[in-house]
């Protein structure tokens, strides 16, 4: 069940914060009982990114799963209920990216190519969140749900290791990730739109799994006096 949060706490952002704790297996396995399901959090499934920016920059990865999502730390949740949104900053510590790729791309006076395993260790990951919900009338009922989330993500440390780069020429393959990780940010940069829409998507699901069937009195009841 649930735990609620009164819309009159003075400090509802803390209390949403402790509810959020509570529930962060259910986030990460995507099961909230009684057959509600989610996308997984962890690990995040992207089943395919196809970029083509021109002869440039070519990308396309498959398979990929990101480990280390729901170990997110909340940092601070502010309810603006008049406008029924709730602004919320986060950190995800670590993550572990990996998947199938093939990439052409030039940096500086380099032309890189491969195909083959990639992985991307990602730490101290920043995100901020704007959810917005709505009310559904149902009969005599009001149900919450919510809008499309509204989502930013800064990217703070990160190395990639792309394997069999030129080919699986060890020496071309190690100077090739040495030249991506002299600033990874170029093509994490690159990934990122992809990452982002497929991560609103699901904490949008996540979000309305997590509420499905509830009118706002329940989750946001007034205190009794």
């Amino acid at each position: 069940v649930l735990e609620v949060c009164s819309r009159d706490d003075p400090n509802l952002g803390e209390c949403i914060m402790k509810v959020v704790d509570k529930i962060r297996p259910n986030i990460a396995n995507g099961d909230y009982g009684g057959g509600r399901t989610a996308p997984k959090l962890d690990p995040f499934a992207i089943d395919k990114v196809d970029i083509d920016h021109g002869p440039s920059f070519r990308a396309k990865l498959r398979n990929v799963t990101i480990d280390g999502f729901s170990k997110f730390v909340l940092k601070k949740v502010r309810s603006d209920l008049p406008n029924q949104r709730f602004l919320i900053s986060a950190t995800v510590p670590s993550c572990f990216v990996k998947g199938k790729y093939e990439l052409n791309m030039n940096i500086l006076l380099l032309k890189i190519n491969g195909k083959g395993d990639f992985n991307l260790t990602l730490d101290n990951t920043q995100v901020n969140m704007m959810i917005q919900y709505y009310l559904e009338q149902k009969g005599d009922k009001k149900f919450l749900k919510f809008r499309p989330v509204e989502l930013k993500i800064k990217f703070d440390k990160a190395k990639f290791y792309l394997k069999n780069l030129f080919g699986g020429d060890p020496a071309l393959e190690e100077i090739g990730n040495q030249a991506i990780n002299a600033n990874p940010h170029l093509l994490l940069d690159e990934v990122k739109p992809a990452i982002k829409e497929k991560l609103k998507e699901s904490l949008t699901f996540i979000s309305n799994s997590v509420v499905e069937g509830a009118e706002e009195d329940e989750l946001l009841p007034r205190k009794k006096t």
